[in-house]
């Protein structure tokens, strides 16, 4: 049995001294990175959730989700959007809550401690 060599064309030769080549197949896949914010939205509606901002912010995350993996990536990207600009509203709100608060737990103690000394030394 003598030993037959590829083709000059880059081939893999058959039984029959055809020689098929590969062929590249070229998919275009809809560009799939649309961000759904879950872990965002789980930290907002745990530990900031402002007027129900952070529950309605990961309602959002989840139809995000969900909408992607129906393959409905225009909504996907809408919802997307909605729990990021819901998250941020409601870490905003928090933060300056928080700010405030102890901004008028300071003046408080400063205020009572100033009343305390001023009217103890008389």
């Amino acid at each position: 049995m003598a030993m037959q060599k590829y083709p000059a064309a880059g081939g893999i030769p058959m039984q029959d001294n055809r020689v098929y080549t590969a062929q590249p197949v070229i998919l275009s896949m809809p560009e799939q990175k649309l961000n759904d914010d879950i872990v965002f939205s789980t930290f907002s509606l745990h530990f900031c959730n402002p007027c129900c901002l952070g529950f309605v912010a990961f309602y959002n995350s989840v139809k995000a989700r969900d909408s992607r993996l129906l393959g409905d990536y225009a909504s996907a990207r809408s919802y997307g959007r909605r729990a990021r600009r819901l998250n941020v509203a409601a870490i905003i709100i928090c933060a300056s809550a928080i700010i405030i608060l102890i901004i008028v737990a300071v003046t408080l103690i400063d205020l009572t401690s100033y009343r305390y000394y001023h009217n103890s030394s008389k």
